[in-house]
């Protein structure tokens, strides 16, 4: 799919000292993962992905461009994922059966993936925990031969699925009934488990995807041995992991199991506070009009997936429409206009060198993925991470440093390069005062225009915006709000919802911009009191964090909503959302607006928020 990934791979693989064996084993032959790591040959997204996640990466990172029908076969496991959700065993079951127009029959991680979602749809439609565990252990085996503990300790590397299913085994088996030497095996071997994705899993982002759901597992053994302060510990650990990365799952089933060993080492100030974050993350699920995974074999089965994605069809289609070119102009000596209409359509997949001479045609020199940076070497991408994480503890100083490390070791040649390090220097100096809004905005404006020049027909935004323009975007747009400028504002975070609206991709695939979008727009309708449409945003905003599995930027939405109620003279509201926006800010450790909500509450109630502290 993509070949510049797989020389970005090699380079990861080397860099951590793994052998092409332990990362290739059961997923792909050797001589296969060389011809990729060489950027020779292209394997489908899904095995690209569980290749990454075996070092302990994830492609997260990386905004892909893709075709129609790669769209199709990834957004075919949402609609997979929802019929697992709502319990449709005879949805499922077409899913699956119909499943093989989507995928490589011979890939050994797709007969695990069909082998992995009989077994669950045998659980769903019948509770019975050996049969599932048996169908379980067959999926396993398409990939991992043998015991996967002794896999493990000679080396090889599990990806993502191969996790889940593990967890679900052993949690099939917990709840069989174990006697007291089988427990302490069990237990043996998820300590173990843990320990190897703690180590392996050294990507944050992909780490949070497993090793949370692993420790709850482990802490519920702990607590079957009467073991509370070793379940309180891995449980600490697991809810650590979810902090710091704003995740939701499975934070209700942490809490619960924390709540548990508070109240047997009687610990009650803790328990109390504790409760009231089990509250507050059981309020977002209401707030969004949906309810908890009660079953955890279940929730091991959720995505927290935040990637990015663009249709090559329709990025290609909008350029040429935008800058008013015919069909039979853009496809001169390049390929047929009936070609070019096909692949528009989205009926057939356009030929990659053809793909980039038809958007170098357009003004579009752009490699196949990018997230904010393009560069070969994923380190980079983490720095990336590192360096935005700078901002919520105001630490500029370091932002910098990391910043100048970032660009030191950058292709500045390439556009989307200088238009992310420049657009990141300007906005330092805006937060420092250095520079007023206004020039920011003008100097921001002339990069947007690096790579998403002006058009004659006047649209604001003609194609989707990827992540550094969307970035780009909504500081114009957030300088403007500061500016008191905020109608400005709006109507450019409108015109960008409208545009996201447009695309075949859904928000879950624009995730990252999607985000920032609903909270920006939701806050800024509800200054101008349009209230009505800023609810609709903000809960809409709510359903997208826990479909991406984010709580820390639903406890924002939140907050929002209590600012609305306040204006509609609904106390009542006001005080539920306020309180809970309070306490999910404070489970997510984001205390940077935490005194604004204390006054707040403090004015509207004549009462402390939070008394305890």
């Amino acid at each position: 799919m993509i070949r510049q990934l797989g020389v970005m791979l090699c380079g990861e693989r080397e860099k951590m000292g793994e052998t092409q064996k332990n990362i290739a084993g059961g997923i792909i032959s050797i001589s296969e993962l060389c011809r990729v790591e060489r950027g020779e040959h292209e394997v489908d997204y899904f095995t690209l992905q569980a290749l990454f996640e075996r070092l302990g990466k994830t492609i997260d990172k990386m905004e892909l461009a893709v075709s129609v029908s790669e769209y199709e076969a990834i957004s075919y496991r949402l609609a997979i994922e929802h019929s697992i959700e709502q319990r449709d065993c005879g949805r499922l079951s077409g899913l699956i059966a119909n499943y093989g127009a989507y995928y490589d029959k011979k890939r050994p991680i797709y007969k695990q993936y069909i082998a992995m979602l009989q077994a669950v749809l045998y659980y769903i439609r019948d509770q019975d925990y050996a049969a599932c565990q048996r169908r379980l252990e067959r999926a396993l085996a398409c990939t991992i031969r043998g015991g996967w503990l002794q896999n493990i300790r000679r080396g090889q590397r599990l990806c993502n699925q191969e996790i889940r299913i593990i967890l679900m085994m052993t949690y099939c088996q917990w709840k069989q009934g174990q006697t007291d030497k089988q427990l302490q095996q069990l237990t043996k071997q998820m300590e173990q488990f843990c320990e190897y994705i703690w180590c392996y899993y050294t990507d944050e982002e992909e780490r949070v995807k497993v090793y949370p759901n692993s420790a709850w597992l482990l802490g519920a053994l702990y607590m079957d041995q009467n073991r509370v302060e070793d379940a309180y510990a891995v449980c600490c650990k697991g809810e650590n992991c979810l902090k710091e990365n704003g995740a939701l799952y499975p934070a209700l089933e942490m809490l619960e199991l924390e709540s548990a060993c508070l109240i047997i080492m009687g610990r009650q100030t803790e328990y109390d506070r504790c409760r009231r974050h089990y509250e507050a993350v059981m309020f977002l699920y209401k707030a969004a009009g949906c309810g908890p995974e009660p079953d955890m074999l279940i929730t091991f089965m959720k995505s927290s997936f935040q990637g990015e994605f663009v249709i090559t069809n329709e990025l290609l289609r909008d350029l040429r429409e935008a800058n008013g070119i015919s069909q039979e102009v853009l496809c001169a000596d390049i390929c047929s206009q009936e070609t070019l209409s096909r692949i528009e359509k989205g009926k057939r997949s356009p030929n990659k060198k053809r793909l980039y001479k038809l958007l170098k045609r357009l003004g579009m020199e752009r490699e196949n993925y990018y997230g904010f940076i393009e560069a070969d070497d994923y380190g980079l991408y983490e720095k990336v991470r590192q360096y935005n994480r700078c901002f919520p503890t105001v630490n500029y100083g370091n932002a910098k440093k990391v910043l100048d490390e970032i660009e030191g070791n950058l292709d500045m040649t390439r556009p989307v390069n200088r238009q992310y390090i420049q657009m990141e220097r300007i906005t330092l100096q805006v937060k420092k005062g250095e520079l007023s809004k206004q020039e920011a905005n003008w100097r921001l404006w002339e990069l947007l225009c690096l790579t998403m020049p002006l058009v004659d027909t006047g649209a604001l935004f003609y194609r989707i915006p990827f992540r550094t323009e969307f970035i780009l975007v909504n500081h114009m747009a957030l300088n403007l709000r500061y500016d008191d400028r905020v109608e400005e504002a709006v109507f450019i975070y409108e015109e960008l919802m409208k545009c996201f609206k447009r695309s075949r991709v859904c928000m879950r695939y624009h995730a990252v911009s999607a985000f920032l979008l609903y909270i920006n727009l939701a806050g800024l309708l509800e200054v101008l009191d349009r209230l009505d449409r800023s609810e609709a945003v903000g809960r809409e905003g709510l359903c997208h964090c826990i479909e991406c599995c984010r709580g820390d930027i639903g406890a924002d939405i939140i907050a929002n909503l209590s600012l609305v109620y306040k204006k509609r003279g609904q106390p009542a509201l006001e005080e539920m959302y306020l309180r809970n926006g309070y306490y999910l800010n404070d489970f997510y450790v984001r205390h940077r607006d935490q005194n604004k909500l204390v006054e707040a509450y403090r004015e509207a109630f004549h009462k402390e928020l939070d008394p305890d502290t």
